[in-house]
């Protein structure tokens, strides 16, 4: 009979040798599947408790005064663990700290099986979005009343270790087979559970096939019945108007009139052939409302129509949640595919063969294909975007995930089963196919259809479809691309094992191969050194403190140019002699399967190494005078960590002809396509200037001037008159005077990371421990992370660069106040910038009026749309930059909000009005100055 104590310590820091100690010791013992015992206690120790451990655990100094001391409660432990699995959320921390305090008690350490709940969470569960136990218990339904506290750790992660045995308890034959191989490599001692397991396991488990030894979840094949008949757009809208029909469908509707003259126009620009403009206030729900009359259009004239959408999210979003409502409202069937890109799809050909080499596997990796085998019981669709991968480098998502090259068509073994054909097929059929402008744009950038044919398309989030088309047609390239491919051959651990070409008489030739890669990667190797000594002169940082240049075309650049020329010598030699090993290969191996899989594998190897190579040429050889070049590296990482880039500087014409001139009708949308009230920057930016546009404004049906606050302190300084220091000082005093009323919840929005960085190290100091700050780039560079720290602690400051200008949810009581430390101008040193301003300046036009300030306008609007996500939300927006009423210009980014009063007082004013707005009854929207 399987035993486990599950044990959860609170500990007054992470470092047992640097004197931190238990504070909080707790366990659940489970047996037969049942928690037969818990034990809690506080234990005493004389070291400090740091307040931010305190304020985390709730525990102090009182808690523990009378407190056992470790050594008293260790015996009855040390009988518990007896024969037992050590169980813990995060076991090598528990562990550690645990065998330290006893080692000093005076006892043995407990050196007996342990399994990590996080792990196995990993394993059992690996679509979720995070594994910390607090969220965990909550997406689980686990009950966790206490997080950060021992007593109640340790019972939720008992509860959750329970899920995670049930889970792999009820896995096919052919998973637990798998995981047996693999389980030498993972923490967990899981070998006698997975034995057990699988002695117990069913061959015929319901909705699952075995196929080449890899459990799938089947194919649901069922075909829907469809009638015919349809209804006009005009008994569709009746039925939207009717509140009882629509309360049945959505319970909390609420009638907006700018949703339904929203759709109205799009109505009108399908059914007329139009290239529409719709701007869609925040809260007008302008997903119903373009996707209810795009059904309609669809499925009465036959016509598929796509959607395409800039984030994952809200291709989530409308799949799972529009989607299903609309099926409730249509009186008619509409048939909805989701089609990403291939490489978004898992390859189950690569898949099979990442299996059968597990040499020396990290163990990321290993983890890694425990989750994909667990997963694939229960995906249909195959998109990795479902998974949580451990590891989830660019490189092992290449080993795992759908390219041309490794795609064989009907001759692929797995064809019948491929996730991406399977997408593809469905898109074939489908009324209305939801995408990305990434997989929208790949068809006219490389002259390959991917999407059905299709004349009609909805352009959700239409304020990325530039910079989109830009990422589209540019291209990239780093130093770990090139020198990890390269590797792949010539390294000691390579798949490409002298074994497999023995037979064939030519190892001679398969060494000098090795010799030559190898070569070629000291080259790449050198080259990239040269290129940062390039680098390194006046070098600029971006938003993320990376650092960026330009490649100006002058002597500094002929020492690299010189470099690269080298590395091509070396490069195109192992290209000749890798096609002379696959020559000599295809006449020795017959075609009748002998050796296939190393004919694969070298074909598909020749084919990377000729397409990284021919990147290189374009992006270091080769220079085209409509592109920008330049480069970034981290600021942190070794010197090699260098990207180098190349992106068009207009794509309005490319456009224009390649995309909108081939499509009858097409409706672009977002919040923010304006600017002074005016679509003329987004028209022009998009190659639209030679078409007949319709366009349309709906105005948000929230009450802004009850929900927000806009204020502007007129005592900052201006950073043009009285420098840097003096703004950033004063910045950080408003932001800390501020977070004082607010008791934190503030999303401060900069433009550069150096402003951060500097802000952040001059903020910390002067908060006391009740606040948390937090700086992107700084704890992290993830913005989902940062928001989920955000959102954990009540008294938190967020500091944020561009990435949080927009795309951010806080709704609710989290967020309180918004701060723009500065107008959201793009930085001086943005090389796209700086190339489009450049081909303004030559055409006569000015580059700040006709770009720097629609841009800044566009991304104020959209940080300014942070604050209000929902009509009870409200807040304050606080600008710190003076300019938005000193300079001519600024009445631009007034006048693009909706009509907020503008509150202009002293920072000490100020404070008194943001304590009125969050704390007191408005009287009204406030009074302008």
């Amino acid at each position: 009979m399987l035993r486990f104590v599950v044990l959860d310590l609170e500990t007054t820091g992470v470092s047992y040798t640097a004197g931190d100690r238990i504070i909080q010791l707790a366990y659940s013992i489970i047996e037969n599947n049942k928690i037969i015992k818990t034990y809690n206690s506080y234990i005493h120790t004389d070291q400090d408790i740091p307040p931010f451990v305190q304020q985390l655990t709730q525990i102090d100094r009182e808690k523990i005064k009378n407190a056992p001391a470790f050594s008293e409660v260790a015996p009855e432990l040390l009988r518990d663990l007896n024969n037992a699995y050590f169980v813990a959320h995060n076991v090598d921390f528990d562990l550690y700290f645990l065998n330290e305090s006893l080692e000093d008690a005076g006892y043995d350490a407990f050196e007996g099986p342990v399994l990590d709940t996080v792990e196995l969470s990993r394993i059992t569960f690996p679509t979720e979005d995070s594994y910390k136990l607090s969220e965990l218990s909550e997406t689980l339904d686990v009950l966790h009343e206490a997080p950060h506290r021992a007593d109640s750790d340790a019972m939720a992660t008992a509860e959750l270790l329970l899920k995670n045995l049930s889970m792999l308890k009820s896995l096919p034959k052919a998973v637990l087979k798998h995981l047996l191989g693999l389980q030498n490599g993972l923490k967990s001692d899981i070998r006698p559970i997975l034995e057990e397991f699988f002695e117990e396991s069913s061959d015929d488990l319901s909705g699952i096939e075995e196929y080449r030894g890899i459990a799938l979840k089947k194919e649901n094949n069922t075909k829907a019945e469809y009638e015919s008949e349809t209804t006009s757009f005009e008994d569709l809208f009746s039925l939207f108007q009717n509140p009882d029909k629509m309360s049945e469908i959505m319970p909390d509707f609420i009638r907006r009139e700018g949703q339904e003259k929203m759709m109205h126009f799009v109505h009108k620009v399908l059914s007329n052939d139009q290239i529409g403009l719709a701007e869609a206030g925040t809260g007008t729900g302008k997903t119903l409302a373009y996707l209810l009359p795009a059904a309609c259009f669809s499925v009465s004239r036959g016509e598929r129509v796509v959607i395409s959408t800039e984030t994952i999210q809200l291709q989530e979003q409308l799949l799972k949640r529009e989607v299903p409502l609309i099926d409730k409202f249509l009186p008619f069937p509409v048939r909805t595919a989701l089609l990403k890109g291939r490489s978004h799809y898992i390859c189950l050909q690569k898949v099979e063969t990442l299996l059968d080499t597990s040499f020396q596997d990290v163990y990321e990796r290993t983890l890694a294909k425990a989750q994909i085998l667990v997963w694939l019981t229960e995906t249909a669709t195959g998109d990795i975007e479902e998974l949580n991968l451990a590891a989830a480098s660019d490189r092992f998502l290449r080993e795992i995930t759908s390219d041309p090259d490794s795609c064989r068509g009907p001759e692929c073994p797995w064809f019948s089963r491929c996730f991406y054909q399977r997408a593809k097929k469905s898109a074939r059929h489908a009324d209305i196919i939801i995408t990305n402008h990434a997989l929208l744009l790949t068809d006219i950038v490389h002259d390959s259809q991917v999407l059905p044919g299709y004349d009609s398309v909805i352009i959700d989030e239409a304020h990325h479809l530039e910079e989109a088309a830009t990422r589209q047609f540019g291209l990239n390239l780093n130093y770990a691309d090139m020198a990890q491919l390269l590797n792949e051959w010539s390294s000691k651990d390579s798949s490409f094992t002298l074994e497999s070409w023995l037979d064939l008489n030519f190892g001679e030739l398969w060494n000098s191969c090795r010799e030559q890669l190898a070569e070629t990667r000291m080259e790449w190797n050198d080259l990239f050194l040269t290129i940062f000594d390039y680098a390194n002169k006046n070098s600029g940082r971006i938003d993320t403190g990376d650092l960026s240049k330009i490649i100006e075309y002058n002597k500094d650049w002929e020492v690299v140019t010189e470099a690269a020329s080298r590395f091509s010598f070396h490069i195109k030699k192992s290209l000749a002699d890798l096609f002379t090993i696959q020559q000599q290969a295809d006449d020795k191996w017959d075609t009748a399967g002998e050796y296939q899989r190393e004919r694969a594998a070298i074909t598909k190897y020749l084919n990377e190494l000729e397409e990284m190579n021919r990147q290189f040429e374009q992006l270091i050889l080769q220079h085209d005078d409509n592109h920008v070049y330049w480069m970034e590296r981290s600021a942190r990482g070794p010197k090699q960590s260098i990207s180098i880039y190349r992106s068009p500087t207009d794509v309005s014409n490319l456009l224009a002809d390649r995309f909108f001139q081939k499509k009858k009708r097409a409706l672009l949308t977002s919040a923010t396509l304006t600017v002074n009230r005016s679509f003329d920057y987004i028209i022009r930016q998009l190659g639209l200037e030679d078409f007949e546009i319709a366009v349309e404004q709906v105005e948000s049906p929230f009450h802004w001037e009850n929900q927000v606050a806009f204020m502007v302190p007129e005592d900052m300084p201006l950073i043009q008159s009285d420098g840097e220091e003096a703004y950033i000082y004063s910045l950080v005093h408003a932001v800390y005077q501020v977070s004082q009323v607010s008791k934190g919840k503030m999303l401060v929005l900069f433009t550069s990371y150096d402003m951060l960085k500097k802000a952040h190290n001059l903020l910390q100091p002067m908060l006391d421990e009740s606040f948390l700050l937090i700086g992107q780039g700084i704890q992290s560079k993830s913005r989902t992370k940062l928001v989920k720290m955000f959102q954990q602690f009540d008294q938190t400051i967020l500091f944020g660069t561009s990435s949080f200008w927009e795309g951010v949810d806080i709704p609710g009581d989290d967020l309180s106040i918004i701060v723009m430390a500065r107008l959201p101008f793009s930085p001086p040193n943005d090389p796209v910038f700086q190339a489009k301003s450049a081909k303004l300046k030559d055409k006569g036009a000015s580059p700040f009026m006709k770009l720097a300030l629609p841009q800044a306008v566009l991304r104020f609007k959209q940080g300014f749309g942070r604050l209000i996500r929902r009509e009870t939300d409200r807040g304050v927006v606080l600008v710190l930059d003076r300019r938005i009423v000193t300079a001519k210009y600024g009445k631009q980014f007034i006048k693009s909000l909706p009509d907020i009063p503008l509150r202009e007082k002293s920072i000490h004013e100020i404070e008194k009005d943001i304590h009125e707005w969050l704390y007191e009854i408005p009287e009204s929207g406030g009074s302008s100055s």
